[in-house]
């Protein structure tokens, strides 16, 4: 049987998962994963746990973190850190990106009150566990607040088509660009959240690239240093994993495989794992890179 990885995942260290780490590791552990790592919303609390859980699952680990940045174009890209080590600028930036997301956690929720639902910040603060809130605590504010239960423009996300993932349609509907609750996102540019990951001994890699506006700004991106893409996604079709897989093997990045697991919350059809082609010898070749520079 194949060793697999996932260098994708998320605990409850960010705000919009659902699990300890502990348990990812047992049910990594309990799916026959060899390999993971937790790749936290700007945040990299869960590197102490994942180290002990590691040892207790016999699941190897990748400390990991996932750094929020805004692209040339106004984009959101995500840069993933792997080996990264604690470090006051890492620390610093960190802290930055959170002070971001509480300004636009204010301004969203100012939005949705415009436009006629009822918001209790503090609630918002509370399901973020005080945390910088990304969009899941504001979204859950909106479904879970007693006031919204007979708002009509909800009914499709209580019980019609889209209770399902009702998260993923409330965003796209009220929450993305041109949307009437949208929030222009603000946080640090995606060069310096590639040198902030190099600067602390980590490998930086383009998460779901799919979601990059075009070969061109791959390119660009790949100039400002970074050194994998995330190629196998649950994110991406065949079509799209092949195009990338050649897209690195052209530009001499390496290759890395990640889910994007949240839990049932916020990404309810995301399993841990469940990416095809998430072989060991993917780690094999981040293990390397990471050699090479360290």
């Amino acid at each position: 049987m194949a060793y697999r990885i996932d260098l994708h995942i998320h605990s409850h260290y960010s705000e919009d998962g659902d699990y300890s780490v502990d348990y990812l590791f047992e049910l990594a552990a309990k799916k026959g994963l060899s390999a993971i790592s937790i790749t936290d919303h700007d945040s990299i609390e869960s590197i102490p746990d994942a180290l002990k859980a590691s040892n207790i699952y016999g699941v190897e680990y990748i400390p990991g973190v996932e750094l929020t940045t805004i692209y040339d174009d106004g984009s959101q890209q995500h840069i993933l850190g792997y080996y990264i080590h604690d470090n006051p600028q890492l620390n610093a930036t960190l802290k930055q990106i959170g002070l971001f997301r509480w300004e636009i956690a204010k301004k969203r929720i100012k939005k949705l009150q415009e436009i006629g639902f009822s918001m209790n910040e503090d609630n918002v603060w509370q399901k973020a566990n005080n945390r910088p809130p990304t969009a899941t605590a504001i979204m859950l504010e909106v479904f879970e607040n007693p006031e919204n239960r007979n708002d009509k423009r909800l009914q499709e996300y209580f019980e019609g088509k889209k209770s399902d993932n009702r998260l993923m349609f409330f965003y796209r509907e009220y929450l993305s660009e041109n949307m009437t609750a949208y929030v222009p996102f603000k946080s640090i540019p995606t060069k310096e959240g590639i040198d902030v990951i190099t600067s602390s001994g980590g490998i930086p890699v383009l998460a779901h690239p799919k979601f990059v506006n075009g070969e061109e700004h791959l390119r660009n991106i790949v100039s400002m240093g970074i050194m994998g893409i995330e190629a196998i996604s649950s994110y991406h079709t065949k079509q799209e994993i092949a195009f990338f897989q050649e897209f690195a093997a052209t530009h001499n990045l390496i290759v890395t495989a990640g889910s994007d697991f949240h839990g049932p919350t916020s990404k309810p059809k995301v399993s841990l794992g469940g990416i095809e082609g998430n072989d060991y010898r993917l780690l094999e070749e981040l293990k390397k890179l990471h050699d090479t520079y360290n």
